[in-house]
């Protein structure tokens, strides 16, 4: 009997081993453990096509739904997309604003004049950047991502005295992301922006 209960014992903390181990796992791949790398570098310029959003963030997925039957009744086949935030992350849920946008600076003239009938277009200028990047591996990687760069950044931000105008997130083709990358603006004025703000009036 007591043999008997040696050997659940064993059972019990083997399984329990290799439940850990899967959930270690899980966390390494999903990148809970993944070290976040801040750089200075630069970005744009990058020319969009886009659609606005006000709201909680945990909707933006029926948004970019509704976009992306919009996109492709246009006729553009691959969305090399990124979202603007343009709010402080306090700001009231219903309140806050966000750009939806698929980059079409690789496109031909002839592709970019069809478009702008349809969209509203704007163009990001080349800016002084902090940027990290997360791996993405599905859709909770939404979530974890900011949870992980966002902190880091901050912190980064305060040591050197400024606040964005905006967040960039760049996602690329949505059928083949690989990566989220974060992007700050360091010395872009709010003005540059406010084509985006007005759409929302």
């Amino acid at each position: 009997m007591a043999q008997s209960k040696s050997s659940i014992t064993k059972w019990v903390f083997i399984s329990l081993g290799v439940l850990v181990a899967m959930l270690l796992g899980f966390a390494t791949y999903m990148g809970v453990f993944h070290s976040v790398h801040v750089v200075e570098t630069s970005y744009g310029p990058a020319r969009l096509i886009y659609s606005t959003h006000r709201g909680p963030y945990e909707d933006l997925g029926a948004s970019w739904e509704r976009f992306q039957k919009q996109w492709q009744s246009a006729g553009l086949t691959t969305c090399h997309s990124l979202a603007i935030y343009l709010d402080a992350p306090d700001t009231p849920p219903q309140d806050l604003r966000s750009i939806l946008g698929c980059e079409i600076g690789s496109l031909s003239q002839e592709d970019h004049a069809k478009l702008s009938e349809q969209f509203p277009v704007f163009e990001i200028p080349k800016m002084e950047v902090l940027s990290s990047q997360f791996p993405y591996r599905n859709m909770f990687s939404f979530m974890l991502g900011p949870m992980k760069v966002y902190p880091e950044i901050q912190r980064i931000m305060e040591e050197q005295g400024f606040q964005p105008a905006v967040g960039i997130e760049v996602y690329g083709d949505p059928e083949n992301m690989e990566t989220i990358q974060f992007i700050l603006p360091k010395k872009e004025k709010r003005e540059t922006f406010l084509p985006l703000e007005e759409a929302f009036r």
